[in-house]
């Protein structure tokens, strides 16, 4: 067997791989929705039976808390789901065990197009697909119903399905064939910020972009997809609360809940929002919490500038694993902890060292790999600001995933030993600060694992 028909075999391995560790875990375990996954299963369900988006079909839609939930996409998708299988969690974890497999190939495909010229092009996009496919806190995210499968899914593609566009025009390729890829992406876009609103700042690179190249007519075309897409949840937000919704209500609290007197900037419950909603409902509680939100900003700046950093710190912090999950106890909980810990230390310390060895590529493949990096940044910028959580960071693996492939497929040179150092010490002392930050919480998850 030659090495093209060895190689060939290598990407449906790693996503077969993928597909079995997540089905695996997921009936292993057999999570039950509650919380968050409680509420987008209940909604989704809701709209299958003919109830509407809502996830107390008893309530009134001014009543219901369907529109402070994370949403629509994800939703939508579970009640595809349910209208074809049935109202089973199997199903969903099957699909997302297909979705994750799925990202590991789509990261592949994405690592490929952006080193296209690089000699270790295959094994840079295998080892991103590892990172991928491999990954404990996307497996055990995939087990559970929650947004972050099918965001990360759609954060990848969009990605790949933009860069797709930019090559077919730079090919000078057929019209329709460059405007269709264009239109895949806008779409694509479009449904990942209904699934996960931070994905919206992919439009800021996208846009430089097209005014760099002064493609105008194609942000046009771009823009207004994405806008059809969302018109009739517009209007139906509309049409129901009088107000303009294009995706949820949650960004008012959200913000209050991350910027106020004693807020630590991670996601915390906070009882003036449920005052809020209840003295003036859904809709003028958002407005009066995004009111509170910038007054405590405006009066407080050091503070927040303070909060900012601190999230900024629990982002990229390696102390803060995944694993405290109601569903693991013992020796499990202990295990996740430790495997994720050890993934997003790699993850984080090669893909920021693929970042600096980046700059000493060619200027063709420099630039491509200099927008990737753009789109990573566009996901911590999009929370740092507001609350951060462990997950919230799950929507940035897949790009630096690809350049993690890129700094360990292409070798190390004996020149690039001071950027080894200083992103090692960066990351270690940054996590040091954090877990010194909060040694009472430190202390009792720990002690937890013995209980």
């Amino acid at each position: 067997m030659s090495i093209a028909d060895k190689r060939r075999w290598v990407m449906p391995a790693v996503m077969g791989a993928a597909l079995f560790l997540s089905v695996a875990y997921s009936f292993y375990f057999q999570i039950p929705s509650l919380v968050d996954a409680r509420g987008y299963d209940r909604i989704a369900w809701n709209l299958v039976q003919g109830n509407g988006y809502r996830e107390d079909a008893s309530l009134s839609y001014d009543a219901d808390i369907a529109i402070l939930r994370v949403g629509p996409g994800y939703q939508f998708f579970l009640a595809a789901l349910y209208a074809v299988f049935g109202h089973h969690l199997a199903a969903v974890w099957v699909a997302n065990a297909i979705l994750l497999a799925l990202t590991a190939g789509i990261v592949y495909l994405l690592a490929r197009r952006i080193f296209r010229s690089s000699p270790h092009r295959f094994a840079i996009g295998v080892v991103a697909a590892l990172f991928i496919a491999f990954s404990p806190d996307l497996i055990t995210i995939a087990g559970m119903v929650m947004t972050e499968t099918l965001g990360v899914f759609l954060v990848a593609l969009s990605a790949l399905c933009f860069f797709w566009y930019l090559d077919l025009r730079d090919e000078n390729t057929r019209w329709l064939v460059s405007r269709g890829a264009l239109v895949l992406a806008a779409a694509v876009f479009a449904y990942a910020v209904m699934v996960r609103t931070p994905a919206a700042l992919l439009f800021l690179p996208f846009l430089y972009v097209w005014f760099r190249r002064r493609r105008f007519a194609d942000m046009a075309v771009f823009v207004a997809v994405a806008v059809l897409i969302f018109t009739p949840w517009i209007a139906r937000n509309y049409a129901i609360y009088h107000a303009f919704i294009p995706t949820n209500l949650a960004f008012g609290y959200d913000l209050l809940a991350g910027n106020h007197i004693g807020a630590t900037g991670e996601f915390e419950p906070f009882k003036l929002n449920e005052k809020l909603v209840t003295d003036y409902g859904r809709i003028e509680g958002n407005t009066v919490a995004l009111r509170e939100a910038f007054a405590f900003i405006a009066a407080h700046p050091i503070e927040f500038l303070k909060l900012t950093a601190n999230r900024i710190s629990i982002y990229f912090s390696i102390a803060r694993p995944t694993g405290f999950w109601f569903h693991l106890q013992g020796w499990e909980r202990a295990l996740t902890l430790a495997l994720s810990a050890f993934y997003s230390a790699i993850l984080f310390f090669f893909g920021f060292l693929g970042i600096y060895k980046m700059f000493r590529l060619d200027p063709e493949n420099r630039a491509r790999a200099g927008f990737l990096a753009a789109l990573f940044l566009m996901m911590p910028l999009s929370i740092i600001f507001i609350i951060v959580e462990t997950r919230y960071r799950f929507l940035s693996y897949p790009f630096l995933a690809v350049f993690a492939g890129f700094a360990i497929a292409s070798g190390f040179r004996r020149s690039e030993w001071r950027g080894v150092i200083a992103i090692a010490v960066l990351l270690i002392s940054n996590s040091f600060v954090d877990a010194l930050r909060n040694l009472d919480r430190v202390y009792e998850r720990l002690a937890g694992l013995f209980l």
